[in-house]
């Protein structure tokens, strides 16, 4: 009985999602003047193979977001805007009108590939040989009307030894996602450039990613956001000095039989999966939360490939509660048993300190990160 009603609810929500989408493309329409746009993600990948993604959608020029340079500081918006019009710039995220099945090329100095955009607008190419060094590049986007756009792309090194996988929501920011209003707020209601990183994350990720010789380690943000907040999620990164990275987000709406077309641990357990896969002489650290499933998707990933896993931290969410305390102290126990160090944290200086015990972290890099934090 209880399955026949979430099938119902899911039926309905999957009439409401084409309601919905269909009163936003009319309005748009209304409006004229709008055109096919190309809002490209940062992609990824290896000397092999990357992996390249956008939406293709109608709107217009002028509502395409500024693409990041990595070596290029972000700077906040010198205009300070009303609550009224951060409102509706976010709402406005979620109202877009994605043109399905369009062809899309890619051109890359080894290959030029040509794709078509899924049902909802979304690219997802991958490159075999692009003819790219380890580093950051732009790869052009061109639709066959000539609107192009241009992704950066991370082409992480072979030779990189370790990679940094992290969640984002109350991980490296404060979003209240496990708390409806404080998430609601804090995403439709406040500028980018007001939302505060938890204390000592930024200073503590760039620790971890540093090193003395050679090129960067690659980090990658691995959240189950939607791919609508990649723009605003992006610049907070750049704004707060986070090491710039991949964002790998996901599509939210109903579908499979559920109300979300992917849950959180199949998604983010298949892409750490694919990382590990992709960059099979880098190992990864694993840094994430207690306020969902990170630390028990953490865990079995840290079960499947033991030899792959340096450690995983998960800092200790504001609902922490006794009962969720011994649920992750039992996993951590399993995990650390394994030779996997796992560790629920309060505080960045606390990841600084073991990363450093285990040679993951420079121990002169460990003060920076405790005065960042504040202790």
């Amino acid at each position: 009985m209880r399955a026949h009603g979430k099938s119902f609810l899911v039926r309905i929500a999957i009439v409401l999602e084409g309601v919905v989408d269909g009163f936003v493309t009319l309005v748009v329409l209304l409006r004229g003047r709008r055109r096919p746009l190309v809002l490209t993600f940062v992609g990824h990948g290896s000397p092999k193979r990357i992996r390249v993604g956008a939406r293709v959608v109608l709107g217009r020029s002028d509502a395409v977001p500024a693409t990041l340079d990595p070596a290029e500081p972000a700077r906040p918006a010198a205009r300070r805007r009303s609550r009224r019009a951060v409102f509706l710039s976010s709402v406005s995220r979620f109202f877009t009108v994605p043109l399905p099945r369009t062809p899309v090329s890619l051109r890359t100095p080894g290959h030029d590939v040509d794709v078509r955009s899924d049902n909802d607008g979304y690219v997802d190419a991958v490159v075999d040989n692009p003819g790219l060094e380890p580093g950051w590049h732009d790869v052009e986007l061109t639709l066959t009307d000539g609107t192009s756009a241009t992704a950066p792309v991370l082409v992480v090194d072979p030779q990189v030894d370790l990679a940094l996988v992290s969640d984002v929501d109350d991980t490296i920011l404060e979003t209240g996602l496990t708390r409806g209003l404080a998430f609601l707020r804090a995403t439709l209601l406040t500028e980018t450039a007001d939302r505060a990183p938890l204390p000592g994350a930024a200073a503590l990720y760039r620790a971890l990613v540093s090193r003395p010789e050679g090129p960067d380690r690659p980090v990658f943000y691995v959240s189950t956001s939607p791919w609508n907040l990649h723009a605003s999620l992006l610049e907070f990164i750049a704004l707060r000095a986070f090491p710039l990275g991949p964002l790998l987000l996901t599509d939210w709406g109903p579908g499979h039989g559920s109300l979300f077309r992917i849950g959180a641990r199949e998604h983010k357990t298949g892409l750490i999966q694919r990382i590990l896969e992709e960059h099979p002489d880098t190992n990864l650290v694993l840094i994430g939360d207690t306020g969902q499933l990170d630390p028990e998707i953490y865990a079995a990933i840290a079960e499947a490939f033991p030899q792959r896993i340096r450690a995983v931290y998960v800092r200790r969410a504001a609902s922490w509660d006794t009962r969720r305390d011994a649920e992750v102290a039992a996993l951590a126990a399993r995990v650390t048993a394994l030779g996997v160090p796992m560790l629920a944290v309060d505080d960045s200086t606390e990841i600084a300190e073991h990363a450093a015990s285990i040679g993951v972290l420079e121990g002169t890099e460990v003060e920076a990160v405790r005065a960042a934090t504040g202790r």
